[in-house]
C-alpha cells in the first residue's frame, strides 16, 4: 500500500455537480468491500495498475454522498479549472440520474463509475474501467465495448437493448429486458436461480446468447453491415446519444418481438425438410467456429419432430433448441446449458407463446442456424454427426486439445476472449501453418520458466502459454493485473533474454500477421522478414482475414511495423520488468536501441 495521498482540496465542480475529493484510503473505504457475483472483491484501488495507477500526480476520487440528478455525465480524468488532478474514479453513494446520457472517456482507459444506488438514463456507454451500478439500472440502451472495460450490475434492470462490443457485462436480475445483442461470442452473464440434485435453490452465473440481430431493433441508419452479413453498431452513435435521443426503432416491433415466429419456423421446418442433403444424411448439420447448427427429424414415444439446434463450443456449452411435433403441432423451445459430456445441466422450456428473454435468445438462434443450414455446405464445415447417436447428440468437433484442456494452465485467471478466439483458430487451421513457427501449447508444469529462477514468486508471476519460434522460446503472460487483458506479453529465450514483446494479446495477434518468427537473443527481441528466403505460411491468407474479420487490423507487411508495436511494449513495461527480473539476481541486456 503507498503512503496516504493528501487531497489537492475539498470539492471540485464537475458536470454542474460539486463532488467531495477523496483519495484512495477514503475510497477504499467505500468500494473496497463490493463484490462479483462469485463473492470476489471487485476494486483494490492500490494495485497500480492502468486502472489505478500510482505514477499520475494528484490521483483522487470524486464522490457525491447524496442523490444526483444531471443533464448528461460525461467522464473525464481532469476539468478545465483543475488540469493537473487526475481523477481515478466517481463515486455515487446515492442514485445517479443523467437526463440524456451516462459516458466512459475512453476505450483503452477512463476514471469508475461505482454507484451505490439505482442509475437512470435514456442511453449509457461504459469501456476503459471496471464500473458497478450497485442499486439497479434503468434505461434505453447500454453499451459495452472493448475487452479494457468490464460492467457488473446488481439489483433490478429495465433496458429495450443491452449491446456489448467485445466487453464482459455482469447482470444479477432482468425485471424487464428487450433484447441482448452481444457482436461475437457471448459477452452478457447473466444469475440464474435453479435447484440442484438435493432441491436446494442456487445462484450460478452463466453467459447468455444473443437474443436479437440488430437490424430487428435498432434503426437502419445506426448499423453497419461487414462484407460477411455481420451486423454492427455504427459509430454516429454516439452524437445522438449526447442528444439524449434513442437509437431504437419500436416500429420494429412485430421483429423484436418475434410475432410471427410460428409461421417462420414451420415454413423452416417445410424447407429443410425437402432438402436433398436430408434424403442422403438423414440430418443437416454445419460447425462453424465452435458453433455448431443442426436440423435432424427423429420419432419419440411414438411422435414425429423435427428438431433445429444451435450449440455454441468451446467452452461456452450453450444449446438451444426448437422442436415442432408433427403429430401435434405444438413448438418447443428449449435453452440448455451443458457439462463438457454435453449432458445437460439446467434448462429453461416452454412453447413458443411464452414471455421472457430466455425464449428470445432460441428464437434468435433457430432463425439464425436457419440460415447456416439453407447455405450450400463450404469446405471448412465439419461433417461430424454420428447416425448412431439420437436426435440431441453429435460428436463435438476434434480438437488437438480442448479449450478446458489448455485453460487448466491459466489456473484462477480467466481467458481473455481474443486467447479464445485465436484458440478456436488455431485448432481449426493448424498451429504452426498461419504464422511461422507459432503455436498455442499446454505448459502446466513450468519447467522451463524455472531454469531461470526456482524461487516461487518469480515462476508463478508469468504464464506461458504458445511457442514463438523454432528454436523453443515461448510466449508468456506477465501477471501484473488479476485481468490478463491488462497483462503485458514476454517472451523467453530459449538461449537467453527475457523481454516485453506485446502490450496485450491483440497486438501479439497483429504481430503473427507478419508470418515470421519471433528472434531472440540476450539483448533483444525482434521480428525481420528477409523477402529472399521468405515463403508465405499455408493458412496465412486466412489468418489474415480473420484478423481483419474479427479486429479490424490490416495485415503488417514490414518489419518497422512490428518494431513499432514492440516498442510501444517496451515503453510501458520494460523497465518495471528489467526491476523485477533484477529482483531474481537475473542478468539484464542492453538494449541497443536505448
Amino acid at each position: 500500500m503507498s503512503k496516504e495521498e493528501k487531497v489537492p482540496f475539498e470539492t471540485i465542480e464537475f458536470s454542474g455537480v460539486t463532488f467531495k475529493v477523496i483519495n484512495r484510503q477514503e475510497a477504499h473505504n467505500i468500494i473496497g468491500n463490493l463484490t462479483n457475483f462469485n463473492n470476489e472483491k471487485i476494486y483494490d484501488v492500490f494495485e497500480d495498475t492502468w486502472r489505478f495507477p500510482d505514477y499520475e500526480e494528484n490521483p483522487i476520487f470524486l464522490l457525491a454522498e447524496e442523490n444526483v440528478e444531471m443533464d448528461s455525465f460525461e467522464m473525464d480524468f481532469s476539468t478545465e479549472e483543475h488540469p493537473d488532478v487526475f481523477i481515478l474514479g466517481f463515486i455515487f453513494k446515492g442514485n445517479l440520474t443523467a437526463a440524456k446520457l451516462i459516458s466512459s472517456y475512453d476505450t483503452d482507459n477512463s476514471p469508475a463509475l461505482i454507484v451505490l444506488g439505482e442509475t437512470t438514463s435514456v442511453n449509457i456507454t461504459l469501456f476503459g474501467s471496471v464500473h458497478y451500478l450497485g442499486g439497479g439500472l434503468k434505461c434505453d440502451t447500454i453499451i459495452g465495448e472493448y475487452n479494457h472495460g468490464e460492467l457488473f450490475v446488481k439489483g433490478d434492470v429495465t433496458a429495450w437493448l443491452i449491446y456489448s462490443d467485445d466487453m464482459l457485462m455482469h447482470f444479477e436480475r432482468f425485471t424487464d429486458v428487450q433484447s441482448i445483442i452481444s457482436i461475437n461470442r457471448p459477452d452478457v452473464l447473466i444469475c440464474s436461480n435453479v435447484t440442484d440434485a438435493d432441491g436446494s435453490i442456487i445462484t450460478i452465473e452463466n453467459y447468455f446468447p444473443s437474443t436479437h440481430k440488430l437490424s430487428d431493433i435498432v434503426d437502419d441508419s445506426f448499423i453497419e453491415i461487414s462484407d460477411n452479413g455481420t451486423e454492427t453498431l455504427a459509430s454516429n452513435y454516439y452524437e445522438v446519444f449526447k442528444e439524449g435521443v434513442s437509437i431504437l426503432d419500436y416500429d420494429k416491433k412485430e421483429k423484436y418481438s418475434y410475432a410471427d415466429f410460428r409461421n417462420q419456423f414451420i415454413n423452416m421446418i417445410e424447407v429443410l425438410s425437402e432438402k436433398e442433403e436430408l434424403k442422403e444424411n438423414e440430418n443437416i448439420i454445419r460447425n462453424i467456429s465452435g458453433t455448431t447448427y443442426l436440423f435432424v427429424p427423429f420419432e419419440y414415444e411414438g411422435k414425429k419432430y423435427s428438431q433445429i439446434s444451435e450449440e455454441i463450443g468451446n467452452g461456452f456449452n450453450i444449446r438451444t433448441r426448437a422442436l415442432w411435433c408433427h403429430d401435434d403441432k405444438e413448438i418447443t423451445l428449449v435453452l440448455e446449458y451443458l457439462y463438457d459430456d454435453r449432458n445437460p445441466k439446467y434448462q429453461w422450456a416452454n412453447n413458443e407463446t411464452a414471455e421472457g428473454i430466455e425464449m428470445y435468445c432460441v428464437k434468435r438462434s433457430v432463425i439464425e442456424a436457419f440460415e447456416v443450414l439453407i447455405a450450400e455446405p463450404s469446405e471448412d464445415d465439419e461433417e461430424d454427426f454420428d447416425e448412431d447417436d439420437d436426435e440431441t447428440e453429435y460428436e463435438e468437433y476434434e480438437n488437438s486439445f480442448s479449450l478446458e484442456e489448455y485453460a487448466v494452465q491459466f489456473g484462477d485467471y480467466a481467458l481473455p476472449e481474443d486467447l479464445v478466439k485465436l484458440y478456436e483458430f488455431d485448432q481449426q487451421y493448424g498451429s504452426e501453418t498461419y504464422s511461422e513457427c507459432f503455436g498455442l501449447t499446454i505448459t502446466e508444469d513450468k519447467t522451463g520458466i524455472k531454469t531461470w529462477s526456482e524461487e516461487e514468486e518469480f515462476y508463478n508471476s508469468f504464464i506461458e502459454f504458445a511457442g514463438a519460434n523454432g528454436s523453443g522460446s515461448s510466449y508468456a503472460y506477465w501477471l501484473i493485473d488479476k485481468y490478463l487483458n491488462n497483462c503485458p506479453i514476454v517472451v523467453f529465450g530459449d538461449e537467453g533474454g527475457i523481454h516485453v514483446v506485446a502490450e496485450n494479446t491483440r497486438k501479439l495477434i497483429h504481430l503473427l500477421t507478419l508470418d515470421t518468427e519471433i528472434s531472440v537473443d540476450f539483448d533483444k527481441a525482434y521480428f525481420y522478414k528477409d523477402d529472399e528466403y521468405y515463403e508465405d505460411n499455408e493458412n496465412k491468407t486466412e489468418f489474415h482475414d480473420w484478423v481483419k474479420k474479427e479486429f479490424n487490423l490490416d495485415p503488417i507487411e514490414s518489419n518497422e511495423e512490428t518494431d513499432e508495436i514492440v516498442n510501444q511494449a517496451k515503453e510501458k513495461y520494460k523497465k518495471r520488468l528489467n526491476e523485477f527480473l533484477t529482483k531474481f539476481d537475473i542478468e539484464i541486456g542492453e538494449d541497443e536501441d536505448e
